[in-house]
């Protein structure tokens, strides 16, 4: 009863302050479309420079209130603290050479600047009203890549591939998290997540972009995972999931058979394309061993010949390897002993399906780190860290479902 006690007077605590919660998705939202826009080239670019510019302002005054400089747990406040003061080195050498067109560059483009500040979001007190304002939002952005593919579905994704894939990352993300935290959501949103979840899933086949794929597959089948091992059903209610499941992987099979010639013709023939072998080879060329451990700074590059036509590169389609190419086996090291443990305490040490939910996410980042897992200023990069904060709060840990729920229940009045 003690810990309800808790949820209701953090209740009234955070019913004070919920501006700063709805800023801060709100700028998330409207830089995430300005920089789709940006990309997409089929909007002037001084609006979708404003819209960017306004986002980050929002996000930067928002962060301005939410976020507490306290960290409990104190492997982690060691390591982070570390981990941040790297960050901040390499971030310092971005204005060596600061002018006007970098300054445009740094804020249009998403993997260059802000990734490493990201990780202070972490300082936002993992709390159930900053839970429930995520979810609330993640359904909207499911719902608008869902109107989205249904209604300008051809031509949103005739614009080029990169333009799609961000659009399926950033508003089918949340559907992701949703799937994984299925307790938690009444049958609507729940549909709605399986929706969004299983079109990107096509749409991505259908575009032959292989790292999409990975992703929305695997929240798919570790919702499917997690719910067999946390769900509460009985064993005839989990034999027959799995038999649907089965039939659907089935169905999903002979479907692609039947039309890999025509609605999958891209992906049939890049299914056994190796596209990075040439790129990994000029990156490991292009890096001395002091370079690997300590990393090229801000603007280190790589030689990519085949790729650019000045033959040198600043971003690797690779987390790990772009996270070397910056701070040096050093900079990831930080990383993963940081979202390592973080994984470890959400899915085995935790009470509750979010905090394991928090961790699988983790996990299926340090997976998506191989083909892609770029670090960046968008929703899937923050949802990350919001994870990793989520896994390191051992009061949240500590919650039982009944608790979740009650306080769900209570911040949607």
């Amino acid at each position: 009863m003690e810990n309800f006690y808790i949820i209701k007077k953090q209740y009234i605590e955070d019913s004070i302050k919920t501006t700063p919660y709805t800023i801060f998705w709100v700028s998330l939202i409207i830089y995430s479309i300005g920089y789709l826009s940006y990309s997409s080239r089929y909007i002037t670019e001084k609006l979708c420079i404003l819209l960017i510019a306004f986002g980050i302002l929002g996000l930067a005054y928002s962060l301005f209130f939410l976020i507490k400089p306290r960290i409990s747990n104190r492997y982690f406040r060691s390591i982070f603290i570390i981990y941040m003061i790297s960050q901040l080195i390499i971030l310092s050498q971005a204005f060596n050479e600061f002018t006007f067109t970098r300054f445009l560059l740094f804020i249009t483009n998403p993997y260059i600047f802000f990734p490493y500040l990201i990780p202070i979001i972490i300082l936002i007190p993992a709390n159930i009203f900053f839970l429930k304002r995520t979810f609330d939002y993640f359904a909207l952005l499911a719902l608008l890549l869902l109107v989205n593919l249904l209604a300008f579905g051809n031509f949103m994704f005739n614009i080029n591939t990169n333009f799609s894939e961000h659009v399926l990352w950033t508003f089918g993300t949340g559907g992701g998290f949703i799937l994984l935290t299925w307790n938690y959501h009444n049958n609507k949103r729940r549909m709605l997540a399986i929706l969004v979840v299983l079109l990107s899933l096509l749409t991505s086949t259908i575009l032959a972009r292989r790292n999409i794929m990975l992703t929305f597959s695997n929240y798919i089948l570790f919702s499917i995972i997690l719910l067999l091992f946390n769900s509460k059903q009985s064993i005839t209610n989990k034999i027959f999931l799995i038999l649907i499941v089965v039939s659907s992987f089935t169905g999903a099979y002979f479907l692609f058979n039947k039309y890999q010639d025509v609605l999958f013709a891209r992906i049939t023939e890049r299914i056994e394309q190796n596209t990075r072998d040439q790129i990994f080879t000029g990156f490991f060329s292009s890096m001395s061993t002091q370079d690997l451990i300590y990393g090229k700074g801000f603007d280190g590059t790589y030689y990519a010949p085949t790729i650019e036509e000045n033959d040198n590169r600043s971003i690797i389609e690779c987390g790990y390897l772009q996270t070397i190419l910056k701070g040096g086996i050093v900079n990831l090291a930080l990383f993963l002993l940081i979202a390592l443990p973080a994984a470890f305490l959400g899915i085995v040490k935790s009470n509750n399906t979010i905090a394991t939910a928090a961790g699988t996410i983790i996990i299926l980042w340090l997976i998506d780190m191989f083909p892609w897992g770029m670090p960046a200023l968008n929703i899937r990069y923050i949802l990350v860290w919001i994870c990793i904060s989520i896994c390191y709060s051992k009061e949240f840990r500590n919650l039982s479902e009944a608790e979740i729920k009650y306080s769900l229940k209570l911040f949607s009045k």
